[in-house]
């Protein structure tokens, strides 16, 4: 009894301390944690929720919402864009059978919180809703640009020849056709594929919001040479010989192919290149790079240009040489000797035929360093001094040597 009476007297009191105490753990929560209001910087696509079955809403694929929201501080460094959802709800709405305009309110579905949403922008968005109906179109293929210069594209040969669309109906209704543009722009060889085709109404103009099926046609394009027109290979002719110790090496040419036109008999009945007017390579000791013209049958023109540019590749010719020589140890201690195995070696030299020519063999020595080693035994490797342009491609019976060091 006198609880209950205490109780009664001091109710205030109890209820004074309760608010007071959730308004100072408010205050030092928001002290920590303070509350922010900002605009979000992402614009949001719109969620359709609640669609009707046979029934197609469109109108807000391109529409993205601003929000400016007000959550705490530390929510906002985890915010990302998949825990905000702008959506509209046709449940809301009541659709005649036949479909019309639809203005629905924007709504805000959050995967986090606390958060308040302070303004979007639209608040609302309008739909166009329609029964969903189907039909059948034929399919329209259109090749452009142009093949290279001697070819010509023919008829397009593809699968199926109609397609199914599916889509408002409207839309449907809109479509005369699907059409499939294939690109033959300076093509030589027939163009194969699979390609995507997109619904178009009577004038040309694409029908958004359609369905096809299937979704890709097969179409092969025949790309035909021309009988008057033919690609004939360069064939370089060189006059002469390289100097001494020189070779041909390579040839190149630019272009590698030319396109000639003239009466169908000769081109028909010419080989499967031409020639160009000689080149002098006589006594060269370098590459070559020249402009030259091309020997062209009477009946032909070469299109384009009846010049190429040929670099003919001259090196000097590869040479060997052998040599047996003794090896030469450097750098022994005072007070110590040593013994090489093998005791010598023979020496496979290559370089320039002409260097090869004049080689000193006193100019060649082969040296084993033996600086810093005790006495034991060792495998080193070698050390050959050569003239100038030389290399060593072997080193016979082995590539290295023993020495023992006492």
């Amino acid at each position: 009894m006198k609880r209950t009476h205490w109780l009664r007297e001091n109710a205030l009191t109890i209820v004074l301390s309760i608010v007071l105490a959730f308004f100072f753990w408010a205050a030092a929560t928001e002290a920590e944690n303070p509350t922010e209001e900002r605009p979000y910087p992402y614009a949001l696509p719109v969620d359709v929720r609640n669609v009707p079955e046979e029934m197609m809403a469109y109108g807000a694929e391109d529409v993205r919402v601003r929000l400016v929201l007000r959550a705490p501080h530390d929510l906002w460094l985890v915010l990302q864009k998949e825990d905000i959802i702008p959506y509209v709800d046709l449940a809301d709405a009541t659709i005649p059978p036949e479909g019309g305009d639809v203005t629905l309110p924007v709504h805000v579905e959050f995967r986090r919180r606390p958060i308040q949403v302070v303004q979007k922008s639209p608040e609302s968005l309008t739909l166009h809703v329609e029964p969903i109906a189907e039909a059948e179109v034929p399919v329209v293929v259109q090749t452009e640009g142009a093949p290279v210069l001697g070819f010509v594209a023919r008829a397009p040969i593809y699968t199926p020849r109609t397609v199914l669309i599916r889509g408002p109906r409207s839309k449907v209704e809109a479509a005369a056709r699907a059409v499939v543009t294939v690109d033959v722009t300076d093509q030589r060889q027939s163009v194969m594929g699979d390609f995507q085709p997109t619904a178009v109404d009577k004038n040309g103009d694409p029908v958004p919001y359609l369905t096809l099926i299937p979704e890709a046609i097969t179409v092969q394009v025949p790309i035909e040479q021309l009988g008057n027109i033919r690609d004939l290979a360069v064939r370089v002719v060189l006059s002469g010989q390289p100097a001494p110790g020189y070779a041909v090496t390579g040839i190149e040419v630019q272009p590698p192919v030319v396109t000639v036109i003239g009466r169908r008999d000769v081109v028909q009945s010419i080989s499967g290149y031409l020639e160009t007017k000689p080149i002098a390579i006589d006594g060269a000791q370098r590459p070559i790079s020249a402009t030259a013209e091309l020997n062209v049958p009477e009946g032909l023109s070469v299109l384009v240009t009846p010049k190429v540019l040929v670099k003919v590749m001259i090196e000097p010719l590869e040479s060997t040489f052998t040599l047996q020589v003794t090896p030469v140890i450097t750098g022994l201690a005072a007070g110590l000797t040593a013994t090489v195995r093998p005791e010598s070696a023979q020496l496979v030299i290559t370089g320039p035929f002409d260097r090869i020519n004049e080689i000193d063999p006193a100019t060649i020595h082969l040296y084993l360093d033996a600086s810093g080693l005790e006495p034991g035994t060792y495998t080193l490797a070698p050390q050959v001094v050569l003239p100038e342009g030389l290399r060593v491609k072997e080193i016979l019976p082995q590539p290295s040597f023993t020495m023992i060091i006492k």
